[in-house]
């Protein structure tokens, strides 16, 4: 009986550590494409395309390498809405559209911000 108990702690203790270490990632990424987000959305609102373009250009390259590893914890969809968002972001900084990169800029934050809350150890997200 001991023996079981043991190996039920064990097996729980491991659960507990991959869940964390799950939580971290996903945070970490999902933190720093936040923080870039950021940078581009005050480049937009300065009216610096250039910089701005340069700045999705990076997050968009990010995202690409980072999503393979966020796909084996997340939804598939989730991560695609950013790599969307990223794009029409993009196509709308080189027509310098301020208003329509605005939109799209925050549609990414949002999407970013949805991938770290469906990650998220909640009540809500485990029921």
């Amino acid at each position: 009986m001991s023996r079981k108990i043991i190996i039920m702690c064990v097996t729980l203790t491991l659960l507990g550590v991959l869940c964390a270490a799950e939580q971290i990632l996903v945070h970490r990424i999902t933190g720093d494409a936040l923080a870039q987000t950021q940078i581009i959305l005050q480049d937009i609102r300065g009216r610096r395309f250039d910089e701005a373009s340069r700045h999705t250009k990076a997050l968009d390259q990010m995202w690409d390498e980072q999503a393979k590893r966020l796909e084996t914890l997340v939804d598939h969809s989730s991560t695609d809405d950013v790599r969307y968002a990223l794009s029409r972001l993009l196509a709308a900084l080189e027509e310098t559209d301020a208003a329509t990169a605005m939109v799209y800029a925050c549609e990414l934050e949002g999407g970013i911000e949805h991938v770290y809350e469906r990650q998220a150890l909640t009540l809500e997200n485990i029921f």
